[in-house]
């Protein structure tokens, strides 16, 4: 089997990622030089060696609370509050910024690329690829299994069934920054079960998964079936300070991916500070 052919069809990397690695990089076959003509087999040992990057987004040192590292991807536990990636109104404020700043502080020259990303209000992991093609390869449509991700909720009040399927298309509001439910938007499916509920407060924490990602997909769901998240200033009418929470108690628990290196991962992100404060609340326990 040609190299090109096992790179592109077994590896996943794009035409585009081996012109790069043929100019920069370097591609060798037990050691030796080798083109993408060669033939490859059976037991040989392939190494792809990727071209250098130079960063593409400002680095700023802070702190990153990193959940997993390895030299293909960086899994981190992003703080409410802080907005994903560079802006033109948040230049050097981002996750990205930091993220940016760590890799320059441990030697490692690598772009800032968001495998996952979230709204600034929500917490939780977030993935960044280190390299181009982990990059291509996590985010490719082919991919099985893909990532999947999955977030805990702390809402008002609690759906009629602890288990069960939201599937209510979602689309743009007129006001350009609302969605809501209506008939023309986009096929949406959010999976959700009651892990806990708090029946003095009138409130409940959900654990959901998406099986699509529309923008603000939980807010709205969770909104639409009556049980709006805590501290949605959007979807919430009572959101306005309500239990000393001033963000969505909206968390991204955890992500279980497939490496082509290390193979199945399931990351977890530790609920923060905040939310664990909100759930003791909840309980009837704070002190």
């Amino acid at each position: 089997m040609p190299l090109r052919v096992y790179l592109q069809k077994i590896q996943g990397y794009s035409s585009r990622i081996l012109r790069r690695i043929i100019r920069d990089g370097r591609l060798m076959i037990n050691g030796k030089d080798r083109w993408l003509v060669d033939d490859v087999h059976r037991g040989d040992t392939i190494e792809v060696m990727l071209p250098r990057e130079s960063v593409d987004v400002r680095p700023v040192r802070g702190i990153v609370d990193i959940i997993y590292e390895d030299d293909e991807i960086l899994a981190v536990n992003k703080d409410a509050g802080l907005v994903t990636h560079p802006t033109k109104s948040h230049q050097l404020d981002t996750l990205g910024n930091l993220v940016a700043g760590y890799f320059e502080s441990t030697g490692q020259y690598a772009k800032v690329r968001f495998v996952t990303r979230l709204d600034s209000d929500t917490s939780g992991v977030i993935v960044i690829a280190k390299n181009k093609y982990i990059h291509h390869y996590l985010q490719s449509h082919q991919l099985i299994p893909k990532p999947e991700k999955r977030y805990l909720a702390f809402v008002n009040g609690c759906p009629e069934e602890m288990v069960g399927t939201i599937d209510l298309p979602i689309g743009r509001a007129e006001d350009g920054i609302h969605r809501c439910v209506m008939p023309e938007g986009k096929p949406s499916i959010t999976h959700y079960r009651v892990v806990e509920t708090f029946p003095e407060q009138k409130a409940s924490a959900i654990a959901l998964r998406l099986e699509t990602g529309r923008t603000h997909q939980i807010r709205v769901h969770l909104a639409t079936i009556g049980c709006p998240i805590i501290g949605d200033s959007l979807y919430n009418t009572t959101a306005d300070g309500a239990y000393g929470i001033r963000r969505t108690a909206l968390h991204a628990r955890s992500i279980a991916l497939s490496l082509p290196k290390t193979g199945q991962h399931i990351l977890y992100a530790p609920l923060k500070s905040d939310l664990v404060n909100l759930q003791h609340q909840l309980r009837g326990n704070c002190e």
